[in-house]
């Protein structure tokens, strides 16, 4: 074996170029006429701007999660994300 070590690439924010790190947050979305807030979703979080990217993989589970709670009859619902 050869000692050499990968170097991690750092992402920048697509925003303001500051540095990504994985973290968790809240996102909020308006369904029609509902609220509904989605808890401890996994995100890419800019350290400078606090912005919060999401993968795509992320991105599809809470497609999923918001069609079935579209069918709810409340005007606001708060949820936490798990992982499908």
């Amino acid at each position: 074996m050869t000692g050499k070590q990968g170097k991690q690439k750092i992402r920048k924010c697509p925003l303001c170029g500051g540095e990504m790190r994985d973290g968790i947050t809240t996102a909020p979305f308006f369904v029609g006429e509902k609220i509904i807030v989605i808890k401890d979703v996994p995100a890419e979080i800019c350290s400078e701007c606090g912005e919060s990217y999401m993968k795509s993989s992320v991105v599809d589970g809470i497609e999923k999660l918001l069609d079935r709670l579209e069918d709810l009859q409340s005007e606001m619902s708060v949820v936490h994300y798990q992982a499908a």
